[in-house]
């Protein structure tokens, strides 16, 4: 729709804000998978759920900032601090699940877990 200029109010301006990153963090820490592969990527910024988090809004941030300091940059388009919030809303999410889904399935969702099963 963005890329058609077709403005669709919420869906056009915030969904894949809060989508894009939060789908990163579950590739990134390998969430979606059966058989976890690590590859250096991911385990250097996908090691711990906090790295992942950091990282990845961090990098978003930095994208949204880009913006305004190098309006026809690279990532051009308008700034707008809402983005931010909605990168940080999104990964926040992906990180409370990974967080208590550790916490409360430990044999089920660690990484040592996860190998194990795939033995």
């Amino acid at each position: 729709m963005n890329m058609l200029q077709v403005r669709v109010g919420f869906f056009t301006n915030y969904a894949a804000d809060l989508v894009v990153p939060a789908l990163l963090y579950v590739m990134l820490r390998g969430l979606a998978e059966v058989e976890y592969r690590p590859t250096l990527l991911r385990r250097w910024f996908g090691g711990t759920p906090e790295r992942a988090g950091a990282v990845l809004f961090l990098a978003s941030a930095a994208t949204e900032l880009s913006q305004r300091y190098w309006p026809k940059g690279v990532f051009s388009g308008w700034y707008d601090p809402l983005d931010i919030a909605a990168f940080a809303a999104g990964i926040a999410v992906c990180y409370g699940c990974d967080r208590w889904g550790s916490i409360s399935h430990p044999d089920e969702t660690s990484r040592a877990g996860r190998r194990e099963m795939t033995r």
